[in-house]
């Protein structure tokens, strides 16, 4: 056997698996602790320090002790730490979730990937020290890490777009399993056969589908975006994503058209005028658009960056698409209006990820000018903003940042409804009066009338901006509190 060769060959499969292991832990960590910044910044740097270990450690024990044999079983003994791991790690992952968000995916991905990083990085390090005896170490070691980057990129590219979206999570964590143990039995076949034959049964209790953790969870799936729940509450379904926290689409009461949720509040602006042209930012399962067309005649436009969203909701949320006023770009919510010409009447927005946390660059006024750009004279702008208190200091950026840009707003509840016009209150309530509805949603309509209330501007400088828009520390210290 060319054992040079198969040195090169490890170089190449630890530098695949760190990477696929970093980037599921992504995925792994997102039901959790969500994906904001801290969550994917912690992960990050703690692979970077566990590199820093191991490579230090790879350099100094080759200076001390060689042996052909030593790196392949380490990666032995990775594989088994990694397959012990694969048993076990739903319950980590929720006994550290009652943590704080970055203390518990520290200690989570320290006790998951921490030990086998430090190892796998002791390669590259350890081997070139064996394969330049009688050679040039400079030759040598710029191989070992040209290849294990090589290895770090494949793993890339396959995890970002063939394994997670394909195979799921799970699924994704088990390959570096099954390929560090044949890496590993392959360089230690000159061991006790038996003994490398029981390395095998590892695999066994590993491939198997994870059963659903909640009795109310009837569906899960994984997509390239997001971690995917349908739960059944014995009286409705909602769909779920990432950490599991709220919902981004309801089913629809097909006796009343209604979901006794956030929902019925968006189609306010849709009694208040005659809207021909409406946008969905957030489509999510078609809810709002199922809600929408099922009362009014609209065109309605979905823009969903998930198409596995959109499946779900023709599964399991009634989405009918078959209707020629219904269409969906699966595109994110900015650059679709970057190259958008059409003009609204009606823009809905209700952009999150699973938990409080939105991305920044949907929240800046920049992100509103083109919002406003997008709705004709008189158009209408509604936010869901369930996190957004008045009271706390996100709320009272996110208002002013929207105010700034429309400054004729009301707010209701948790729904903000922002005027490209002037309009008044009185105005408002007036035309209210005026319209006749069916009776579904009269009591939506008297309901609204109670409790909406002006928002005013309160200082020009407490507002986002591309070039500044801390809104996940402020998410992040909402939540610690």
């Amino acid at each position: 056997m060319n054992y040079e060769f198969l040195d090169y060959v490890a170089c190449f499969i630890t530098g695949m698996v760190i990477l696929i292991l970093e980037l599921t832990s992504f995925r792994l960590f997102a039901p959790y602790f969500g994906n904001s910044s801290y969550v994917i910044g912690v992960l990050i740097n703690t692979t970077l320090l566990a590199l820093a270990i191991g490579y230090l450690i790879g350099g100094y024990t080759a200076d001390k002790f060689k042996s052909n044999k030593l790196p392949y079983l380490i990666i032995l003994g990775v594989d088994v730490y990694l397959a012990i791991i694969f048993l076990f790690y739903p319950n980590i992952l929720k006994a550290m979730s009652t943590l704080s968000v970055i203390l518990g995916a520290f200690l989570s991905v320290t006790i998951m990937f921490f030990i086998p990083v430090v190892f796998l990085a002791f390669i590259p390090p350890y081997l070139i020290k064996i394969l330049s005896i009688n050679k040039r170490i400079g030759i040598v070691s710029g191989k070992i890490f040209s290849i294990s980057t090589l290895g770090s990129i494949v793993g890339g590219v396959l995890t970002t777009f063939v394994f997670i979206p394909s195979l799921g999570s799970r699924f994704t964590f088990l390959i570096p399993i099954i390929i560090l143990l044949i890496i590993a039995v392959i360089g230690l076949i000159r061991l006790n056969k038996l003994f490398l034959l029981c390395t095998f049964l590892l695999i066994i209790p590993l491939i198997s589908k994870p059963k659903l953790t909640n009795s109310q969870i009837i569906f899960q799936t994984e997509s390239g975006y997001n971690t995917i729940y349908v739960v059944n509450d014995s009286k409705s379904l909602f769909l779920k994503l990432n950490n599991n926290e709220g919902f981004h689409s309801k089913s629809i009461d097909p006796k009343t058209g209604l979901t006794n949720s956030l929902y019925d509040y968006f189609l306010i602006p849709q009694i208040l005028i005659n809207a021909n042209q409406t946008l969905v930012l957030g489509n999510g399962a078609g809810t709002m658009m199922s809600q929408i067309s099922y009362f009014f005649d609209t065109h309605i436009d979905g823009v969903e960056i998930d198409p596995k969203l959109t499946e779900i909701g023709k599964d399991y949320f009634g989405l009918d698409l078959t209707n020629d006023k219904l269409g969906i770009f699966y595109e994110d919510a900015r650059t679709f209006l970057i190259k958008n010409n059409k003009k609204y009447d009606i823009i809905n927005i209700d952009i999150y990820s699973g938990s409080a946390y939105v991305p920044f660059h949907v929240v800046t006024v920049e992100f509103f000018k083109l919002v406003n750009e997008s709705l004709n004279e008189g158009g209408v702008l509604v936010i869901n903003m369930p996190h957004y208190s008045i009271g706390t200091p996100l709320g009272h950026h996110y208002l002013n940042t929207v105010t700034k840009v429309f400054p004729n707003s009301y707010i209701y509840g948790h729904i903000l409804y922002a005027f490209k016009s002037n309009i008044d209150k009185s105005t408002i309530i007036k035309k209210f009066e005026d319209t006749k509805t069916s009776n579904a949603l009269d009591g939506v309509i008297k309901k609204f009338l109670s409790g909406f209330k002006n928002v005013d501007l309160q200082s020009f400088n407490d507002i986002f901006l591309d070039d500044f828009a801390p809104i996940e520390k402020m998410t992040f210290d909402i939540k610690k509190e």
